[in-house]
């Protein structure tokens, strides 16, 4: 862990709090400051704070405590999978448990692999063909849980069917943050992601149908949080997350529409949110090849669980 202590003097009276450490901190940039903020590793006068733009005044104290692995960049080999995370496999396809942070298909930024070549590389490990894998659909890359390859285009084409068909059972678990005192379901008009700001909006008119129901599985009355089982029924861009948001209830650790409560949590459970924690916990399909209906359930992330079994004992 690295550790600083910044007494605030003259030269960074009325400084915001991100450029003071970034005058203080040999190397330390202010997007690293900021980012420091917004990971809860910064203390004003002893209390956490996460507003990058308060300004500090001559005689305050300002203490940074951080872990610099956190902010090196991801390389190939950190985006990984292990055998343990192939839920599923037979000759046409393979069902794996997507961890955080690796995306589902390729981004603009070629150094970071995608599902496809990194589930390719695990089975060479395991001395298995991998064939013609094909992505089949789409999970946002901090969420975790069932996805399915196919290993052929055939494959792939009647997995996609069902998904088009409504005919593939979806269930999501996700961490909400607030009291959901009733089961309820959420129909409105979604846009497409926003290049500006890569968010969905709730639209009046225009947009698509989307439609999501929420059961709950358990609260948690002490931190105001609820498990909330999600079962999408239409399977548009962010969809669970923003029809959470627009309940009031948003997705704990979602940086995009849950970002205003961050720090309402006590501090041992906020240290268990390094994503969002939404998962896709069940699958339920026919298989492509014959008439057999395939569920497979993916285990909870450590950070899932974690959070999970500490809320429970509060």
């Amino acid at each position: 862990m690295e550790r600083y202590k910044i007494q605030v003097s003259y030269r960074l009276n009325g400084m915001r709090v991100d450029h003071a450490m970034a005058e203080s901190i040999p190397g330390m940039s202010r997007r690293r400051a900021k980012a420091i903020i917004d990971t809860g590793g910064v203390y004003l006068n002893t209390k956490r704070m996460r507003v990058a733009s308060r300004t500090v005044g001559k005689g305050d104290h300002i203490e940074v405590e951080y872990n610099p692995e956190l902010f090196k960049p991801k390389t190939k080999e950190q985006l990984s999978l292990l055998a343990s995370d192939i839920l599923y496999q037979d000759e046409q396809l393979f069902v794996i448990n997507k961890p955080a942070g690796l995306p589902s298909q390729a981004t603009r930024d070629q150094a970071i692999l995608h599902v496809v070549p990194v589930l390719e590389k695990l089975l060479r490990s395991l001395d298995l063909t991998p064939g013609d894998l094909q992505l089949v659909h789409r999970l946002d890359k901090d969420t975790t849980g069932c996805l399915i390859i196919a290993r052929n285009k055939k494959a792939m084409t009647l997995l996609t069917d069902q998904f088009r068909e409504k005919t593939m059972a979806k269930t999501y678990h996700a961490l909400a943050y607030g009291m959901v005192d009733a089961d309820f379901e959420e129909i409105c008009q979604l846009s497409s992601i926003q290049a500006n700001s890569g968010r969905v909006k709730v639209m009046k008119h225009g947009g698509k149908t989307s439609h999501t129901k929420f059961k709950v599985l358990q609260t948690f009355p002490k931190i105001q949080a609820t498990l909330l089982e999600c079962t999408p029924v239409t399977g548009r861009s962010h969809q669970i997350r923003v029809h959470l948001e627009k309940n009031k209830f948003p997705l704990i650790g979602d940086k995009v529409y849950g970002e205003a409560h961050r720090g309402k949590l006590p501090e041992a459970l906020d240290a268990c949110v390094t994503h969002q924690l939404l998962h896709a916990h069940t699958l339920v399909f026919t298989h492509p090849e014959r008439p057999e209906k395939i569920s497979v359930t993916a285990p909870y992330p450590a950070s899932f669980a974690a959070f999970l079994t500490q809320a429970s004992t509060l």
